[in-house]
């Protein structure tokens, strides 16, 4: 089996982490409508999504430190991918139901996003992404470039992944006005 270069599993973890961190903090910043999102895809009876969604966020938290970490990253990895995997059963159910208005309760629950299938096909995506991190590194150290690369990576694919969000959102408001 080949082993991944250090580096890559560094900005797959530590985009994870960033994902998983600021879906946590805007669950909990909106908390009234993260409930209500998560109450919408009814996969849980009602009467249990109260102590449901704060096991989600502390799992999403979880999922952020524990991939962060060289020596919990396997376990992070397995939690965030298991975590996307869930999360699109749940929208891929909703879809086969037919129920397509519904806020996804993803990152910015303040600004509502429908389900669809794209985000079956993202959270996939994503979960194969995640399990990188997971993967055995190559043996060697990381070099004064590797960190800026580390850090540019970073943040590139943090603003990417936010791009392709809006754009998504967008061509779906574009899509119903029409």
């Amino acid at each position: 089996m080949p082993a991944l270069d250090p580096a890559i599993s560094w900005i797959v973890a530590l985009g994870t982490s960033a994902l998983f961190a600021a879906a946590a903090l805007h669950k909990v910043r909106d908390w009234p409508r993260f409930t209500g999102a998560l109450d919408d895809y009814r996969v849980l009876p009602s009467a249990i999504v109260p102590l449901a969604a704060p096991v989600v966020v502390v799992l999403e938290a979880a999922a952020s430190a524990l991939v962060a970490w060289p020596a919990s990253r396997v376990i992070g990895a397995g939690l965030a991918a298991a975590l996307l995997a869930g999360y699109a059963g749940a929208i891929a159910l909703n879809l086969h139901r037919g129920r397509t208005s519904i806020d996804c309760g993803c990152i910015g629950v303040s600004n509502r996003h429908r389900i669809g299938p794209a985000m079956v096909g993202r959270n996939i995506v994503l979960s194969g992404i995640v399990l990188l991190a997971a993967w055995p590194q190559a043996e060697r150290s990381l070099a004064a470039l590797d960190l800026l690369t580390i850090a540019g990576a970073t943040l590139v694919s943090a603003l990417l992944y936010l791009v392709l969000d809006t754009l998504a959102s967008n061509v779906r408001a574009i899509r119903g006005a029409q």
